[in-house]
């Protein structure tokens, strides 16, 4: 009876848990509630044209979106990563925005024209090389973005009503011009006008807030933000190679439709972790600002990061092992069924990259990106190696076994560091809820192979919240320390 009766009062408190939330995660919430919306949108627009312009022409557009991921990424120079860190505790924001949009505009021009030296390079893919040239043009539209800053700000609200407008013209627009393949170009123009509507409403919101700032910089100017920064985005490219050379590889190596198999899967794998990217966004900026202002908070707030997303990988992975190719089939149709091989090992990446990110955003957050950039190169030089080897021979199996993989050796050097460097004498939480919910889970799915796959999955899960409440796990909702 005590037993029960202190379970009990567990699940009351945890109901009760959003009056005591911390601010940092009311941020994260809001900023969440947006985020998710729009990547909601994103995704069922990408499963409409996967539909509609099949395999192989689907194929086509997602390698250009993963090489534009590439361009993206040299546009930025790990600027926006920097940039929110310092908004965080800036006082001058126009001066901040001053030194950054130019850097940002001058690295989006080299981007570009590093695209189109390299044109010729590219297979020779129906209209690959229209798809890229448009995509291309967005690097432009991400360096006069102005998200960041109010990022920095934790203004989260507002952050989440901008990504929410880029989405939903995008979503809506494609539904509307993409009825058949030859709607293919239609869709890297639609993504460039979405991206524009969002950096035209971030440059209003900065106008009204702030005023007006000049573009004129120099060279000198340019330096002190460029040194940290570009740490930062040499950490990221690593990130960058571990989450897609195995796409690009496979483009180059076994052509489109393979590539429209294993990206369909990683979409449906980003649609996993779409709230957790959502969360280590809004993370990042209270992580900086509570490790100058309050180290026990920074301490608290990471141990409670890990905690929640320790209880969100397990039944992603059980789910996703078991009903990989009833879901697939679903949303993608029967032509996509070979994504399901894939899927189930890629979801084990999945749960690695986001167990990694509370300790990757912590290096990051207290000055030690050079140490975190030493992990991303680590498992992106194992990543690119074990790729090379196993595409070859075992085609999307191989891919996903070399992601994995290298995922795993980067989690642990994150956590290596993370304790030697930033909380030494922080244990991991413990892992004994979260297993035995993911067993119990588990047995649920194997037992019930003739039931659909929507009550499989629901039963499955309510069963695994179930365990979590006996075993009193959701508490880190509002817990305020959590030493154990």
């Amino acid at each position: 009876m005590v037993w029960f009766r202190s379970r009990l009062t567990a699940v009351i408190d945890f109901i009760r848990a959003e009056n005591t939330l911390s601010n940092p995660f009311k941020n994260i919430l809001r900023l969440a509630s947006g985020d998710l919306i729009a990547k909601a949108m994103s995704f069922f627009a990408f499963v409409y044209l996967a539909r509609i312009l099949g395999v192989a022409s689907f194929g086509v557009l997602e390698f250009a979106g993963s090489v534009l991921t590439y361009l993206l990424l040299i546009a930025d120079g790990g600027l926006e990563m920097w940039g929110t860190r310092e908004a965080s505790n800036a006082k001058d924001l126009k001066a901040l925005a001053a030194q950054i949009v130019p850097v940002r505009l001058l690295l989006a021009a080299i981007s570009f024209v590093l695209l189109l030296l390299l044109l010729p390079l590219f297979p020779h893919y129906p209209s690959l090389r229209a798809v890229l040239v448009i995509y291309g043009l967005t690097v432009f539209a991400q360096a006069a973005n102005l998200k960041w800053l109010f990022m920095g700000q934790q203004s989260m609200s507002g952050v989440a009503r901008g990504l929410v407008i880029g989405q939903a013209i995008f979503a809506a627009t494609v539904v509307a011009l993409v009825h058949n393949p030859a709607g293919l170009l239609w869709v890297p123009v639609l993504r460039l006008a979405g991206d524009v509507a969002t950096a035209l409403y971030f440059a209003r919101w900065f106008r009204r807030v702030h005023g007006r700032f000049s573009l004129r910089t120099s060279w000198r100017g340019m330096l002190p933000v460029l040194k940290p920064a570009l740490t930062i985005g040499l950490s990221l490219a690593m990130g960058l190679l571990n989450y897609n050379f195995d796409a690009v590889l496979l483009g180059f190596l076994r052509g489109p439709t393979f590539v429209g198999w294993y990206n369909a899967a990683y979409k449906l794998i980003l649609v996993g972790l779409s709230v957790a990217i959502t969360y280590f966004t809004g993370l990042f900026p209270a992580l900086s600002r509570l490790y100058v202002e309050n180290r026990e908070e920074f301490r608290v707030l990471v141990r409670r990061s890990t905690e929640l997303w320790l209880g969100f990988v397990v039944p992603l992975v059980v789910g996703g092992t078991f009903l990989a190719d009833p879901v697939i089939r679903f949303l993608y149709g029967v032509a996509y069924a070979n994504a399901a091989a894939p899927f189930k090992i890629l979801v084990w990446s999945a749960a690695l990259v986001v167990l990694r990110w509370v300790y990757m955003d912590s290096l990051r957050a207290t000055g030690h990106q050079a140490l975190d950039l030493r992990c991303a190169g680590t498992s992106a030089a194992l990543n690119v190696g074990l790729n090379i080897l196993l595409i070859p021979r075992f085609g999307m199996i191989g891919a996903a076994s070399a992601t994995t993989f290298a995922d795993v050796v980067w989690f642990a050097m994150s956590y290596y560091y993370f304790r030697r460097t930033v909380l030494p004498h922080e244990s991991f939480p413990s892992l004994r809820g979260p297993l035995i919910g993911g067993v119990a889970m588990g047995a649920a799915l194997w037992f019930t192979p003739l039931m659909d796959w929507p009550l499989r999955a629901l039963l499955s899960l309510v069963i695994y919240l179930v365990v979590q409440l006996l075993f009193g796990n959701l508490r880190f909702l509002y817990r305020k320390t959590s030493r154990e």
